[in-house]
C-alpha cells in the first residue's frame, strides 16, 4: 500500500531528535512493506527550513515545505503539494495534531471531487487530554479537537489518550497504537549497590519536577540511604536545580548530564538501578517505556496514560509528589525489584513496543479506514 504521511514535526539533519516518534511510526509502517513517502510541513514563521528541502531520511523519502500564516501564499503552495501527494497514496497518515488543520482542506477538496482517500490520524500530543496542561489560550481554543471527526480511524499512543479522542472522532474510530520502544543495547543486571543509583530523562523544566527529584535525594540520604541521581537532558531550570543542589550539600550526588545522543541516554539507564521522574504530566512517557525496556523499573507519579504497561510489576507510581512519598516510592521499589532479573522486566516491553507489534496495529488501523473510506 502507498501511505503518505503528513507530519508538522519530524527529524531533520539541523534537530534530529525533533519528533523521533513519527519516524520511528514510520519505519514501523515501512516494515510491513508499504510504500511511504513523508511530506514535512513547517508550520509557523519561527521555524526556519531544514537545509535539505527534501531527500532521504532514515531510507524514507521526505519533502519539506513551509506553511506560514503570516504568508498565505505558503499555505496555499503547501496545500497543492499536499493534493499532489495524495493522488499518489492510498491512504494518507496525519501524526500530531496540527498536522490535521494543515492536510484537512486538501483531502476535503479531493474528497468533494470523488477522489478522496482514506485518512489515518496518529496522536501523541498532551494537548487533546489535558488542554490545560498547555496553555490558557489553547483551553479555550480546544474545541478545534472537532477536528478529530475527520480522519476515518484516529489512534493515541495511551489507553487515556485513544478514550479522549473518541469523544470527537467518528463511532468507534479510536484505537491505541502506541510508540515505538527500541532496546538499544543488551540488558545488563542492576547492582543495587551503595550508593542506589537513579537515573531521570528529561528537560529540566518545570513540568519534569526536577526540584521535587533533588529534594528526594536529600530525603533519602537524611533517612539513612545513600542515593545519587543523574538527570539526562537540560533546560531553563538548570541554574535552580543547581543552586538547590549546593544548598542541600548534594554536590557528589546529583549529575546534571546535559542532552545526549540515544545511545548515550541508553547506557545512562543501564548504569542505573532505577529510573526516577516525578513529572507533572505525561502520555506515553517514552523516557520510561525505555528505561523498562533497558530492565529498569520505574518510579514516577500517577499522572498519564503509561499506566498502560507501567504497573505493579514494572513500576512504583505515587500520586504525592511530597519527598518523603517519593523517598518511600524508591525504596520500595529497590526492595521490590533488586531480586528480579532485569531481563524480566525488560522482555514484555521489548515485544510489546516492537517496530514489527507497532507495524501490526497500524495494519489494522489502515485496513479499517479503507473499509470506511
Amino acid at each position: 500500500m502507498k501511505i503518505l504521511v503528513v507530519a508538522t514535526w519530524y527529524p531533520h539533519d539541523e534537530n534530529p531528535t525533533e519528533a523521533p516518534f513519527n519516524a520511528e511510526h514510520v519505519e514501523a509502517i515501512r516494515g510491513r512493506g508499504h510504500d511511504v513517502r513523508v511530506v514535512h510541513v513547517r508550520l509557523g514563521s519561527a521555524l526556519g527550513m531544514p537545509g535539505k528541502a527534501s531527500g532521504l531520511w532514515e531510507g524514507t523519502p521526505v519533502r519539506r515545505i513551509a506553511a506560514d500564516p503570516k504568508r498565505p501564499v505558503t499555505l496555499v503552495q503547501a496545500a497543492l503539494r499536499l493534493a499532489r501527494e495524495m493522488a499518489w497514496a492510498d491512504a494518507v497518515h496525519t501524526m500530531a495534531f496540527s498536522s490535521i488543520l494543515v492536510t484537512m482542506l486538501p483531502w476535503a477538496a479531493r474528497t468533494l471531487a470523488g477522489q478522496g482517500r482514506a485518512w489515518v490520524h496518529t496522536e501523541h500530543w498532551n494537548g487533546v487530554v489535558n488542554p490545560a496542561s498547555v496553555s490558557p489560550l489553547w483551553e479555550k481554543l480546544a474545541g478545534v479537537r472537532a477536528v478529530l471527526r475527520l480522519p476515518h480511524v484516529v489512534t493515541g499512543v495511551t489507553g487515556q489518550l485513544a478514550t479522549e479522542m473518541q469523544r470527537f472522532a467518528r463511532p468507534g474510530a479510536a484505537m491505541v497504537v502506541p510508540c515505538v520502544v527500541k532496546g538499544r543495547d543488551a540488558v545488563v543486571p542492576a547492582s543495587f549497590g551503595n550508593p542506589l543509583r537513579l537515573a531521570a530523562v528529561g528537560g529540566l523544566v518545570a513540568r519534569k519536577r526536577p526540584l521535587e527529584a533533588v529534594e528526594t535525594i536529600a530525603w533519602l540520604r537524611d533517612h539513612g540511604t545513600e542515593a545519587h541521581l543523574t538527570w539526562v537532558g537540560d533546560g531553563p531550570l538548570r541554574p535552580a536545580v543547581e543552586s538547590r543542589v549546593a544548598e542541600l550539600g548534594l554536590g557528589g550526588h546529583v549529575t546534571l548530564a546535559g542532552s545526549v545522543r540515544p545511545a548515550e541516554v541508553a547506557r545512562h539507564l543501564s548504569a542505573a538501578d532505577l529510573f526516577f521522574l516525578p513529572t507533572a504530566q505525561e502520555n506515553f512517557f517514552t523516557s520510561a517505556a525505555e528505561a523498562l525496556a533497558a530492565g529498569r523499573a520505574v518510579v514516577a507519579t500517577r499522572v498519564g496514560g503509561f499506566s498502560d504497561y507501567a504497573d505493579a510489576s514494572n513500576s512504583r507510581l505515587v500520586e504525592d509528589v511530597t519527598p518523603e512519598s517519593l523517598g518511600r516510592a524508591v525504596l520500595d521499589a529497590r526492595d521490590a525489584f533488586k531480586g528480579v532479573p532485569a531481563e524480566d522486566i525488560a522482555r514484555p516491553i521489548r515485544e510489546r513496543f516492537s517496530p514489527v507489534a507497532v507495524g501490526e496495529l497500524f495494519d489494522r488501523a489502515y485496513t479499517a479506514a479503507l473499509a470506511r473510506a
